[in-house]
Formats: C-alpha cells, sequence, structure tokens
C-alpha cells in the first residue's frame, strides 16, 4: 500500500507535493487542474521501472513535457513513495536533472527496504557512485534507474512486483467494442486493450463472474450472462440479454453494447480480475455511465479496496454524495500561479457532511471544496 507520495515539479506538479491516499482515495477539481498528472505519477514509476526511464520518458513525449519548466535552468524531477509491502516497510526514490531542455539523468536513487525477518536491505546512489549490498554492483548509465535492473534480486524482488502492478485505467469503450487478438498480457492494459483475454480468464471464476453479471443486470437491466467466444482468431465478448418484446433471450457481442455498458463491463472487469493488483487507479469512471448507475459502481469500487488500494479522479457529485467521508479520503486538486497543488479535505470542509446538513456533492458544486478555503501547503 502506497502511505506516502511526495512528488516535485512532475509535469505540471509544483515544489513538494504531499499526498498520503487511503484504501479508497477520491481525487476533485477543475478540468485542467493536474488531477490526471498525479494519476500519471503513478503510471511513471511503474513504467519507468518495467520498461526502463528511457522508454517512459520518450512515451510521454521526452523530457521536456515531463518536467515543469521553469525560467531559467529546467527544475529537478523528484519522486518518493514510502510503501508497505506485506510486512515490510519500503521507501523509493528517485531525482532526474538536467541543464538543458532536452537533456536528463538521474541525480539520485535511493531504495530502503525493512523486513521484520530479513532485516534491511538498501541502496544509495549519487549519479554513477554507488553503494548496496555486498555483492550487488549493477552496471547502469546516468539515463537508467537502478532499481530495474535489480528487479530478479532477492532483496528488491518483491519492492520491483509492487510497482510493477500498479495500474491507472482510463477505459476507452471503442477498445472494446471490437474483436481482439489472444493477449497473454498481465493486467488489463490502460485502455483494455487485452480486456477480452483478461474477460475469458475471469468468467472462469464463478464468484468473478456472478459479480460481473450482477453489476451489468444493475446497469442495463436485462444483462443475464457473459462469455467468450472465438472466431478467425480473435476474441468476441458476448452478453446475454433479454428481448422484451419476443420474451426471449439472445446473445449479443460487443459491438452491440453502449458505450456506458461497455465501460462499466471494462471497469468491473479491471476490480475483478486476479491476482488482485496492489494499486488500481481510476480516471473518471462515470464518463459515459448513467448517473444512476454510479453509486453502483462506487460500491464495487469500496469492495475492491479490501484488496487493492484504489485511486479515483472524478468531476461527478453523485459519485460524491455516496462517498464514505469517515473511511474515505478526498483530495482537492488545483493549479495555482501555474502549479498543480493536491490537499486532503480536512475535518472543518466535512462537518456540513457529517452533520447531515449538505451532502459532499452539494459542497463541490459551491465551489465549497477548493485550495484556497484550505490551509497550503500541507507539511510533512
Amino acid at each position: 500500500m502506497i502511505k506516502e507520495l511526495v512528488v516535485s515539479n512532475y509535469r505540471s506538479l509544483g515544489p513538494g507535493v504531499h499526498v498520503r491516499p487511503g484504501r479508497l482515495s477520491i481525487l476533485i477539481g477543475p478540468n485542467g487542474s493536474g488531477k490526471s498528472n498525479v494519476m500519471d505519477v503513478l503510471s511513471f514509476v511503474r513504467d519507468a521501472v518495467i520498461q526502463g526511464l528511457p522508454a517512459a520518458i520518450t512515451h510521454r513525449g521526452g523530457i521536456d513535457s515531463v518536467r515543469r519548466r521553469s525560467h531559467g535552468a529546467p527544475f529537478d524531477v523528484h519522486i518518493e513513495l514510502h510503501l508497505t509491502i506485506d510486512h515490510s516497510q519500503a521507501q523509493y526514490e528517485f531525482t532526474i536533472t538536467g541543464a538543458r531542455l532536452e537533456e536528463y539523468r538521474v541525480k539520485s536513487e535511493k531504495v530502503i527496504i525493512y523486513d521484520p525477518k530479513e532485516g534491511i536491505s538498501e541502496f544509495y546512489r549519487d549519479g554513477q557512485n554507488w553503494d548496496g549490498p555486498e555483492g550487488v554492483s549493477p552496471h547502469i548509465d546516468e539515463q537508467s534507474l537502478a532499481l530495474t535492473v535489480l528487479g530478479g534480486t532477492k532483496q528488491f524482488k518483491p519492492l520491483v512486483d509492487f510497482l510493477s502492478g500498479i495500474t491507472v485505467y482510463a477505459i476507452f469503450p471503442d477498445t472494446l467494442r471490437v474483436p481482439q487478438r489472444f493477449d497473454s498480457a498481465r493486467p488489463m492494459k490502460q485502455h483494455g486493450e487485452n480486456w477480452v483475454s483478461i474477460l475469458r480468464e475471469l468468467v472462469k471464476e464463478e464468484d468473478a463472474k456472478d459479480e460481473l453479471v450482477a453489476g451489468l443486470n444493475k446497469l442495463t437491466g436485462d444483462i443475464e450472462d457473459v462469455r467468450v467466444t472465438s472466431a478467425a482468431g480473435y476474441l468476441i465478448a458476448e452478453f446475454k440479454q433479454q428481448i422484451k418484446a419476443k420474451k426471449g433471450k439472445r446473445w449479443f457481442d460487443a459491438a452491440q453494447q453502449s458505450d456506458g455498458t461497455l465501460r462499466v463491463a471494462g471497469l468491473l472487469t479491471a476490480l475483478l480480475q486476479t491476482p488482485y493488483l496492489p494499486v488500481v487507479a481510476i480516471e473518471e469512471p462515470e464518463l459515459t455511465v448513467h448517473p444512476g448507475a454510479l453509486p453502483m459502481l462506487y460500491d464495487y469500487l469500496q469492495q475492491a479496496d479490501e484488496v487493492s488500494q484504489i485511486f479515483v479522479t472524478t468531476h461527478s457529485p453523485v459519485i460524491l454524495d455516496v462517498v464514505d467521508v469517515e473511511k474515505d479520503i478526498v483530495f482537492v486538486v488545483e493549479r495555482i500561479d501555474g502549479k498543480t497543488n493536491v490537499k486532503k479535505v480536512d475535518d472543518s470542509q466535512l462537518k456540513p457532511v457529517r452533520d447531515s446538513l449538505l451532502r459532499l456533492g452539494d459542497l463541490f458544486i459551491s465551489g465549497g471544496l477548493q485550495l484556497s478555503l484550505l490551509d497550503l501547503p500541507e507539511k510533512k
């Protein structure tokens, strides 16, 4: 579980942004405030560890698109994660620097893992200088992370596995609508490019399939079953639905479903897939979904937070109205003077909600949840 995320100068994020999430964390704020950039920090760390730092930066359009600009020399990007992994405590951080706009190198990198049984495993890197476990001396260049190379070692594999399991979802219904080739990659990809392959395994698990069908039935009122068939080397998702006019039932493929039905099917698949992911982030789950179905979707998010840590960005007052303010954590994200700031909604802001005078969605619509009304910045 991510206990704390510290970020400086990543895209629009300002210096020293601290986020202390819970099992389920909700990020709200205006368009363009930087909510997606907060989520992308998580994706960036995962990509940098799995694919390598150069690939992660290239995927985002180059270093000039990754770090916040200044009027003089570029700012250093700093990312720091404090984690609980099983019974261990871990800290991972790195700083990217560079004197010119298109130039970058790893300035520093640090890992500290404390396991009650194994003790402390750690390494420190200052540029090309290395201080780590005896017998471990990875060959790394100045544009690569040492943790990428150390992923197979006993000491650091649990950390790499955790970071590799972080997944941010922005489900595209059109991606789910078309037949897909079998894809052995796990977990489900960000936009659902391998959704049908994941779905095929999910529907083999009776409990997970029942949860999926129940959710889709609540959404549509007529979906009674889900299956995956194959044709000409492609996998096709199909839904068994009641035909009211003919008082019968028929299988319809994904191409015949609405955007909302497919998006909910994709989101539920992401939440129900096994093995469970350590961290699941979902961008604006309300998109294309009928407002009446959003409380049901939130119920699934709450259920999923028992096995995964969940992050959600949203503009929906309907979702906010059903948020459990005693259990879930709400963050306000706003861009002030060109810098994105993140602040947890505090008890004084939530008092009208706890006193049943207002709903959280009402506060959001009225503008009562703004950084200008909170103490800034949140101190570590």
